[in-house]
Formats: structure tokens, C-alpha cells, sequence
């Protein structure tokens, strides 16, 4: 019994605490289903019997008008009254009424206007309590439980309809339709005993502000919060073409079944039965095919089922007019209708916050359904009785209609995703894109106008990001700002601001500071009306600070173009620079001298190398840091040990970076094979996917693709913020969904087996699974140092993750995916899976989704709350598979733990890591194995 339990639990993937409100939840909705599928053909049989399938049209009309009063009361009344009270009210009214209703039958008292009556109270209790239910269930459930149960909970329903459907078709002609509207007026009250039940069990049980949360109401109209929203103005138009469609397909069925069987008894009997067979086949779709299609596949593949089947039957139809075909469409839309399609409408519901989703759904459901009612009505007249039309006027109709709700179907599920990303926003404070740019906008012209000189400088690094006409006026006001490298800074951001020469900057060649000057000379060289009187104003002035700059510049500017290089005489001026350099009464200045050597990388003559390599050597920062950048220009060999090796010094660090990229693409093999070496130094192998991003060609992206899933963790999770950082730019290399999928499949796996060490390690630290073992302080300290080690692992290896999808998809949406999942709020996270349910595509969502939820919170989660897609090891496996993985940090707390374990394994996999580790990794090995054979001796 156990073992088919847990076939089951596995089966529909229910939970551990899940299945007690899950089957309250089945129960009752089982026995809402039974009552109507009992009242319903009893009240159609008696409706065509005593009025004929001729007035439905008439009766279509009268819900509508009915459901848009009966909403307007109920609305009224969920701003004064608790929602429990509402739905129990609701429940005994309905009871009470059928009861009545049953007597009056039995009674034989039915006339036309009870006929209306009956047929009316049917319908309106077929929309408020259905849809009390799914209000309740969105109350009940968040957004992850939904996804998984909604199916299984469904099944209770349909359950209900095949009962209901087969006890009125054997008991109509034995105890009579009075009895039937009697049994279901007791089902109902029986049902408002569960649902206290349900309410006690799961709502109550909530904290005070998460049940206020989402039991709450909005005071807003339902008109206008619909009008409002786009997600519900689709969702009340997905509703109400469903409803439109399924109303004129029931009255051909009606129609045609009226005309066969004359008989009252005989008719409620045939759609007692059909309405059962329909419903089974609708339960095994809800248990056998729902769940899986709706975790597996996009929501509009759940939505847009329905319509395609119905419009490729209406067209059969249209071709061969036969009776079976018209059974088929109706069993389609009555087995979809509330199987799959149910699920998958009551799941377009649940990213609406709930205030607003428990005054708008009950709405949506009944006026929207009873509108759609009344419109088949009015089409129906006009078609059938107005303009005698044929049957085969209702079927290009319905297909019309149908391709209608396609459309909108697609609409709805962008909305639907819109609805989740903006959710995970208002929830983490983002704000909207454009809200979110308007505030920067209006910050930095408030920066810019009192900020510190700090403030500015980092605020006109994000122009280029969000640069916007209206910031040019207060941007050009900071060329007058006392600080000189406030006005450098915004002379190299001038060109993302204005297209304009901007005069002023040429004053600036006159102020003898090094980064202004240098910035005002790419400027003026940019600039093509002033750049062909550039060098004869400049090069010769007597001033050499402004010489200096000039000669810089025109080293770079002719360095594939040795026509300019000549008609200047850079090589002869440069050697007179040179003289004057090496003359015992020199007067250069450092500034100048560095702009000298700086001038020597460009001009590519070997006999100039050993100047720079003298000054390599300088003590003075500024003239070593230029010497860096020219040997970076040379291009040779020669010069890269000494480039590589001051990556170290972070005061020459942002240089030697420079320079190395400067060799370009030639230098990006090297580099690789640097990055793979596990024995190169920790500070210069930091440094290198920097190099390689400051290349920026197509080569160095396939580079850093492939660093990015080898090497420490956190060196790959640089690279991949590296990655991330040019698509973010602009800059256009991308990457295809197969080889994302490749390299997600690997960040995949490696997540599981650190999110299994993760939480057995934790599970250990507890002892659960060594009772018997009593732990020492220093184990436990490592221990904990482990499994906070493996926590950051865990988090660079999502941050990857999501780095690498924004370089397939908007990085936006990833951001806000990734905001969501890294909240500390559990409805964020919720929202942010199912964002990206909607958002990947099915292969990297059967990737992601599943470890991702596993992981979700995992630092916080209790041991209870990981499942099947979480592997648990003992501590040796677990020891091992660290040991193994490419990642230093991990490594030397795992030997740090087995350093002090006594278990017999812990030996053997010091010796095994030692053969497979960079220095210090094996440093640490033989420090542990020297501690164990120190304590050995001693025992």
C-alpha cells in the first residue's frame, strides 16, 4: 500500500504535507461538479421539452442580463464581507434553491417562467461556484504548487461530472427529475462542510499578513481594473470567445438531439450519458496528459489546443454535415473545455496580485461568461430566426470566432509573462524599464548640477548606456567645471551626446594637465574640419607640454599611414625629443617624457626598445606605466614577461592590461593556454579574461566562451560577467540555442552535484546520518567553512547560469529572472520560475527548471524541503566529488576537513588529490598528510 502511494505521489508529483489539502480540494470540487452535471441535463431536458431548442436563444440572453446584476451585488458585497463568508453564503443559497427547485418539480407545478427560472439559476451557479473554487485554489495554493496540482485537483471535478452525468441518466426514469435537483441541493451543503474544512486546515493557518494578503480585495471597479490590465482584458477575452464557441457548438448538439428524441426522460437520459462520456474522456487527459503538458510546454500550447481542434472539426463539418462529427466537436470542447483548457486558464490567473485577482475573477467568470452567452444568443437569433439561415451559417461563424481566440491566445501569454516580470519588479523595487531610466535621468542632472567630483565621474561612465537628448545642455554645462578630469571625462563622452564640433574643447589644449590635454587631442582629432590644421598648429609650438601631446597623437594617428608619419617628420622630431631627452641640461618634464616613451610603442622601430626597456625598469610610476603601454604597442614578444609579471602590482595592473591586449588577436592562444595552466600565478591568471575582453574581436568572444566553463569558479563566473557586460553594450556576437544549451547543460550538472554535496554535507553537520558518532569542534568548523564554501560555489555557478542566458535572450528579462530567484521574498522566487517557464525554450527549461527549484533558497531551506531532483551522498562520495571539480577553494576546504577526519578514505583521497592539483591546492595535500603522519606517530 505504502509503495502504491508513493507510485502515486511520484506520479502527479505531490509532496510531502500535500495531500491532505490537495484531496480536501478534489473533494470539493468533485461534489460542485456532481450537482451540476446532476441539474443541468434535468433542467435542459425539461427546458427543450416544455419551451423547444428554439427559445435557448432566449434563455442565452436572460443569463446574461441576470449575471451582469448578480455581479454587481457580488462585487458590492466582497468590499463589505470576508471572502470565506461570501463563498459559504454562496453555497447555501445554491442548496436551498435546488432543493425548492427539485420540489416544485416533483410537484409537478413547471411552467414556462420556471422553465426560465430553472435554466437561469443552472447557469449562474455553474459560474459563481465553479469560480469561488478557483478563487479559493489561487488563495490556497502559490504559484509552483498550482503548476504541479491544478491537474491532479482538476481530475475531482471531472470526476464529479462523469458521477453526476451517469447517476442522472440511470435515476431519471426511476425516481424523476424532482429527486435529482433534491440530491443535488444535499451534495452542495455537504460541500460547504469541506470547505470549512479547507479553510481551517490551509488559510487560517497562514500568518496574519499573508492571509490579509491574499484573501484581500481591491475597492477598485472590476470594469476598471480590467480595463486596466492588459493580462486580464486578454484573460476576460480568452474566457469569453471560449464561452462564445462553446455555446454554439451546444446548440447544434441541443439542436440536433432535440430533434431525434422527443421524449423528456429519453432526452435527459441521452445527455446524462454523453456528458458523462465526455468527462471521462476528460479525466484521462487531466490525469495522463495535463500535468505533463502544462510543466513541460509553454501555457498558449495548453491554451491554443482547444481552438485549433474545434476549427479543423468545424471544417470537416463543413464538408461532410454528419451527426458524428458534430458529437465529436462537442466532445472535444467538453473534454478540453475542462481539462486541459481549464487548467491552463485558471494558471493565466495566478501572477495577478490578489487583491485584484479575487474582485476581477469571479467577475470575469460570470459576466464575461454570461455576455459571451447572451452575444451566441443575439447571433443565433439573428442567424436562425431572423434571417432563416441554415446550420451551416453557425459553423463558418464558429470558425471565425475560433481563429479570433488563436490570436488572442498568443496575446494573452505575453501578458501573462509581462504580468510575472513586472510582479518580481514592484516586488524588489526595479521599477519599470522606462520609470526606472526617467529617475536615473532626472538623478543625474541633480549630480551633475552640486555632486562631488566623484559622483560625476561615475555618473558620465553610464552615458554611453543611457544617453538622451535631453541631458546634452547639462552635460556641456560640465565643460565649464573646475575639475580637470571631470572635463576630460566629458570631452571623451562627447560624441554620445552631440554630433556638433564643440569649440570650447580646443581652449583645453592650454591647461597643462595629462588627461585633459590627451582627451582633447583625440577629440580635436575626430573632428574632420579641424584636423587638417591640427599638427602645423600644435606640433611646433614652443610650449612642449602642448608639442609632447601633439606628437603622441600623431603617432597614433599615423601608425598604419606612414604619408602622414612623413609629412610631419614624426621620425626627426621624435629624435630630437630624444636628444634633448639624453642632453645632460635637459628641462623636460616627467609628464612630457612619459608622453615621449609612450610615442616610441607607435612608431615601431627596433631601435627605440631598448629606451622602453630602460624605463620598464624606472622607479617612477608614471614614466614606468607609459613604458608599459609602449612596449603593449610594439607588439613583441620580447617585452611580455615583464608585462605579464607586473599584473601582480595593481599600480601598474590597468597598464600592463592595456598593453597586452594591444597585441591583439596573435596574443589570444597564449593567453588561453596561461588561463588552463593550474600552476600559474592566482593574480595573473585573474587577469587575463580581462585582457582577452579588452580585445574585443569575434576570436576573443569564442575565448571567453570556452573559459567560461573551465577553471575556478570564480574566475569563470568573471568571465561570464565578462560575456555579459558586451551583450549588455551592444556589442554584436551571439550564440546559438544548441551550443547555450551545451554549455547550460554543464553549468546544469555541476550545480546538481554541489547542490547533493550541498545538502548532504548539511544533513551530516546535523549527524543525522551518523547518530552514533560523536563530532569534534575542529570537524564541525570545517564543516561549516565547507558548507559555506559550497554556498558560494552554488551562487557563482547561478550567477553563470544567467549570465550565459542573457546572451541568447534579453539580458533584461534575464536580470529580472535573476533578481526574482536571488529574493529573499518566496513569491518572487515563485514569479521568477515561472517567468522563466515562459520565457526559455523547452530544452533549457527541462535543464533548468527542475535544479533550480531545488536550489531555490536552499541556504535557508529546511532538510524537508529538497526532492527527487537532489541526490544525497555519504561524506566520503561527497568529499570525492569535490575533490574532482575544477575549483581551488573548494578543494582546500574539503582538505582542510579531511585533514582532521580519522575515517580510513580520508588518507587515500589526500594521496589521489595530490597528483591533480595546481601548487597551492598541493601545498595544502602535503601539510594535511604531513599533520595525519605526525598524529599517527604519536598515537
Amino acid at each position: 500500500m505504502k509503495s502504491l502511494l508513493q507510485q502515486i505521489h511520484k506520479f502527479f508529483d505531490i509532496r510531502d504535507g500535500e495531500e491532505s489539502i490537495s484531496l480536501m480540494m478534489q473533494l470539493y470540487i468533485f461534489l460542485i461538479i456532481c450537482a451540476l452535471l446532476i441539474v443541468k441535463p434535468t433542467v435542459s431536458a425539461l427546458f427543450l421539452s416544455q419551451l423547444g431548442a428554439e427559445n435557448l436563444s432566449v434563455a442565452f440572453i436572460i443569463i446574461a442580463v441576470t449575471a451582469v446584476v448578480v455581479s454587481f451585488i457580488y462585487n458590492k458585497s466582497l468590499e463589505k464581507f470576508a471572502l470565506r463568508y461570501i463563498i459559504r453564503t454562496t453555497l447555501i443559497l445554491f442548496s436551498v434553491g435546488f432543493i425548492a427547485m427539485g420540489c416544485i418539480v416533483a410537484l409537478g407545478w413547471v411552467t414556462p417562467f420556471f422553465s426560465y427560472l430553472f435554466y437561469t439559476m443552472v447557469g449562474m451557479f455553474a459560474l459563481l461556484a465553479t469560480s469561488q473554487f478557483w478563487v479559493l485554489a489561487n488563495v490556497v495554493f502559490n504559484v509552483r504548487e498550482a503548476k504541479r496540482l491544478f491537474g491532479f485537483i482538476g481530475a475531482g471535478g471531472i470526476a464529479g461530472g462523469i458521477i453526476g452525468g451517469y447517476l442522472t441518466s440511470i435515476l431519471a426514469e426511476y425516481v424523476g427529475n424532482g429527486i435529482l435537483m433534491i440530491l443535488a441541493g444535499l451534495l452542495i451543503a455537504a460541500c460547504t462542510v469541506v470547505f470549512k474544512r479547507i479553510w481551517k486546515t490551509r488559510v487560517q493557518s497562514l500568518s496574519k499578513f499573508k492571509r490579509k494578503e491574499r484573501a484581500t480585495v481591491s475597492t477598485e471597479s472590476s470594469i476598471k481594473l480590467i480595463y486596466k490590465s492588459k493580462h486580464l482584458t486578454y484573460l476576460a477575452a480568452v474566457i469569453g470567445l471560449g464561452v462564445l464557441v462553446a455555446k454554439l457548438v451546444d446548440y447544434q448538439f441541443s439542436y440536433i438531439a432535440a430533434a431525434k428524441i422527443p421524449d423528456p426522460q429519453e432526452l435527459a437520459s441521452f445527455f446524462g450519458f454523453w456528458f458523462s462520456t465526455f468527462n471521462i474522456v476528460s479525466l484521462l487527459i487531466q490525469l495522463f496528459v495535463t500535468n505533463k503538458i502544462l510543466e513541460n510546454t509553454d501555457i498558449s500550447v495548453s491554451l491554443i489546443a482547444l481552438p485549433i481542434g474545434i476549427v479543423l472539426l468545424c471544417l470537416a463539418l463543413l464538408v461532410f454535415p454528419e451527426l458524428w462529427i458534430v458529437i465529436i466537436i462537442k466532445g472535444l470542447d467538453g473534454s478540453l473545455k475542462q481539462s486541459l483548457h481549464k487548467s491552463a486558464v485558471e494558471l493565466l490567473a495566478l501572477p495577478i496580485p490578489s487583491s485584484i485577482k479575487n474582485k476581477t475573477k469571479t467577475f470575469i467568470d460570470v459576466v464575461v461568461d454570461s455576455l459571451a452567452t447572451g452575444i451566441a444568443g443575439f447571433l443565433l437569433i439573428f442567424v436562425i430566426k431572423g434571417l432563416e439561415l441554415s446550420a451551416t451559417y453557425i459553423t463558418l461563424i464558429t470558425i471565425l470566432i475560433v481563429l479570433v481566440w488563436i490570436i488572442v491566445v498568443f496575446k494573452v501569454r505575453d501578458a501573462y509573462l509581462g504580468t510575472f516580470k513586472e510582479s518580481i519588479m514592484m516586488r524588489e523595487n526595479m521599477g519599470s524599464t522606462k520609470k526606472s531610466i526617467g529617475r536615473i535621468r532626472q538623478n543625474m542632472r541633480v549630480i551633475f548640477e552640486s555632486g562631488s567630483e566623484k559622483d560625476i565621474l561615475e555618473i558620465i561612465k553610464r552615458l554611453p548606456e543611457i544617453t538622451h537628448p535631453s541631458l546634452k545642455n547639462d552635460v556641456l554645462k560640465l565643460l565649464n567645471h573646475e575639475s580637470h578630469k571631470v572635463k576630460a571625462a566629458v570631452v571623451d563622452s562627447l560624441r554620445y551626446i552631440t554630433k556638433e564640433p564643440q569649440t570650447k574643447v580646443q581652449d583645453f589644449i592650454y591647461i597643462e594637465d595629462d588627461t585633459l590635454i590627451m582627451a582633447t587631442m583625440r577629440y580635436l582629432m575626430s573632428q574632420d574640419k579641424i584636423s587638417y590644421q591640427f599638427f602645423e598648429q600644435y606640433l611646433d609650438y614652443e610650449n612642449e607640454f602642448i608639442a609632447t601631446a601633439a606628437l603622441l597623437a600623431l603617432a597614433r594617428e599615423s601608425e598604419d599611414n606612414p604619408t602622414l608619419a612623413a609629412k610631419y617628420n614624426l621620425h626627426l622630431r621624435i629624435k630630437m625629443f630624444i636628444d634633448e631627452l639624453e642632453s645632460e641640461d635637459s628641462d623636460l618634464k616627467i609628464s612630457e617624457i612619459a608622453r615621449l616613451i609612450e610615442t616610441l610603442g607607435y612608431v615601431k622601430r627596433t631601435k627605440y626598445h631598448d629606451i622602453i626597456q630602460t624605463y620598464l625598469k624606472h622607479p617612477n610610476p608614471i614614466l614606468k606605466n607609459a613604458a608599459i603601454l609602449a612596449a603593449g604597442e610594439t607588439a613583441r614578444e620580447k617585452f611580455l614577461p615583464v608585462l605579464y609579471s607586473e599584473l601582480e602590482n595593481i599600480a601598474y595592473r590597468e597598464s600592463s592590461i592595456k598593453a597586452i591586449s594591444s597585441f591583439g588577436n596573435a596574443i589570444i592562444p597564449t593567453l588561453y593556454k596561461k588561463y588552463l595552466n593550474a600552476n600559474l600565478n592566482n593574480q595573473q591568471k585573474s587577469q587575463i579574461p580581462t585582457i582577452i575582453s579588452n580585445i574585443h574581436t569575434e576570436k576573443a568572444y569564442r575565448a571567453l566562451f570556452k573559459m567560461s566553463q573551465r577553471g575556478d569558479f570564480k574566475l569563470r563566473t568573471k568571465v561570464a560577467d565578462l560575456l555579459y557586460t558586451w551583450r549588455k553594450e551592444g556589442i554584436d556576437y551571439s550564440i546559438n540555442q544548441r551550443t547555450l544549451r551545451l554549455m547550460i547543460a554543464n553549468e546544469s550538472k555541476l550545480y546538481r552535484q554541489l547542490l547533493g554535496c550541498y545538502f548532504s554535507i548539511r544533513i551530516i553537520e546535523r549527524s543525522k546520518l551518523q547518530p552514533l558518532k560523536v563530532i569534534s569542534l575542529p570537524e564541525k568548523t570545517e564543516r561549516s567553512h565547507l558548507i559555506q564554501q559550497l554556498k558560494t560555489s552554488l551562487e557563482l555557478n547561478l550567477k553563470r547560469v544567467f549570465n550565459l542566458l542573457a546572451l541568447y535572450y534579453n539580458p533584461e528579462d534575464v536580470f529580472v529572472a535573476y533578481r526574482g530567484l536571488k529574493s529573499d521574498t518566496k513569491e518572487s522566487q515563485l514569479h521568477a520560475m515561472e517567468y522563466l517557464d515562459g520565457l526559455l525554450s523547452r530544452n533549457l527549461k527541462t535543464l533548468l527548471l527542475p535544479i533550480l527549484e531545488s536550489g531555490m533558497s536552499s541556504p535557508n531551506q529546511e532538510m524537508s524541503d529538497y526532492h527527487k531532483h537532489v541526490s544525497l551522498f555519504n561524506q566520503e562520495d561527497c568529499l570525492k566529488t569535490i575533490m574532482y571539480l575544477e575549483d581551488e577553494s573548494l578543494q582546500i576546504k574539503a582538505i582542510a576537513l579531511l585533514k582532521i577526519l580519522e575515517d580510513d578514505y580520508s588518507y587515500k583521497l589526500l594521496i589521489d588529490a595530490s597528483d591533480l592539483a595546481s601548487n597551492k591546492v598541493t601545498d595544502a595535500v602535503l601539510e594535511a598528510l604531513k599533520f595525519k603522519n605526525g598524529k599517527q606517530r604519536s598515537a
